[in-house]
């Protein structure tokens, strides 16, 4: 396996349109991709979600055991859809963090084995820079600095500033649940299955602002707050029981979020005046979320530019894993 070092060096004297394979295993997705230069090749993805829903969210040995049971699988799909052979791959990456650890140390043990195997270089990624540069798949344009980015997803909410590629600042961020987290249990809480997410959107199309709620962490910080939303919601579902409208609530906590998140950017844009706007994870696949933070950047300064991922490259998926690894290696 060959050392990190001169990698940007080595790619300008070799084609700058490398392969890439990515490895993605933080949670309950098994996903393994191959990119040549920014252009995803191929990107399987195996989701846990019918094993795990029966528990109401993530079992982490149950998720390291299904990934063990998929991974082979989903590398032999990925390369048969690129039309390549593994003796052609430049790079090979992998999701070091954050996620959970024995779910991890998969996709690291099998990277870190085909890398020895090909003698190939091994880059070490961050799953939630990931996200962030997941919004670069599929885009000729390239991000202009001061760059202000959310991310909002299951596990996390951040709000982060970047002066350059992969210099990131966090601004703000959930200090206990994040959107996604309070999206699932409330969703648990109406009767429904995990993930949440999903369902709440869809009960929200027939729904109204018609539950007044509060606005978590409503405050001067950039640190964000779900757990009270989640818990008042909670009580409201007890409290009410069958006369509980779960459309117009489910649209209501879409607005609370929404409104949060609209203050906290607007907070952020008044220390940094970005360029870009960068917002991704999972929970952008929400159209309303999405829709409204997107008209909101707008509405700041018309040249502001507002780059969001395909939504098929919202959820997790070694696609991000590979276009991060491939800013991480390219030329200056």
């Amino acid at each position: 396996m060959k050392q990190l070092s001169n990698l940007k060096e080595n790619l300008t004297k070799k084609n700058k349109k490398s392969l890439i394979l990515a490895f993605e295993t933080s949670y309950d997705e098994t996903s393994i991709a191959v990119i040549r230069g920014k252009e995803i090749i191929s990107n399987v993805t195996v989701s846990q979600i019918l094993e795990q829903e029966k528990y109401g969210g993530v079992v982490p040995g149950l998720a390291a055991k299904l990934h063990l049971k998929n991974i082979q699988k989903v590398l032999e799909k990925a390369l048969l859809e690129a039309k390549i052979k593994k003796e052609e791959i430049d790079y090979v990456a992998y999701t070091e963090k954050p996620g959970l650890i024995i779910c991890l140390q998969v996709g690291k043990i099998m990277a870190e084995t085909t890398a020895m195997y090909l003698d190939k270089p091994l880059i070490p990624c961050d799953h939630l820079e990931g996200h962030i540069y997941a919004s670069l798949i599929n885009k000729k344009k390239e991000w202009k600095f001061p760059v202000l980015s959310l991310i909002i997803s299951g596990g996390h909410t951040q709000i982060h500033h970047l002066d350059e590629h992969l210099k990131f600042m966090i601004l703000g961020q959930t200090l206990d649940d994040a959107v996604g987290d309070c999206l699932d249990k409330i969703a648990i809480s109406l009767g429904y299955k995990y993930p949440g997410g999903p369902v709440i959107e869809k009960l929200a199309l027939d729904g109204k602002k018609n539950y007044s709620l509060s606005l978590p962490k409503n405050d001067d910080s950039l640190d964000l707050s779900f757990s009270g939303l989640k818990s008042e919601i909670v009580r409201l579902i007890a409290r009410e029981g069958k006369k509980i409208n779960k459309n117009d609530l489910a649209h209501s906590l879409q607005c609370a979020i929404a409104e949060i998140l609209k203050k906290k950017l607007e907070k952020a844009k008044e220390k940094i005046v970005p360029k870009t706007v960068v917002i991704g994870g999972g929970v952008i696949t929400n159209q309303f979320l999405r829709n409204y933070l997107v008209d909101l950047v707008k509405k700041w300064d018309s040249e502001t530019e507002v780059f969001i991922p395909d939504k098929d490259y919202c959820t997790d998926n070694a696609a991000m894993i590979g276009i991060l690894a491939y800013y991480t290696i390219r030329p200056c």
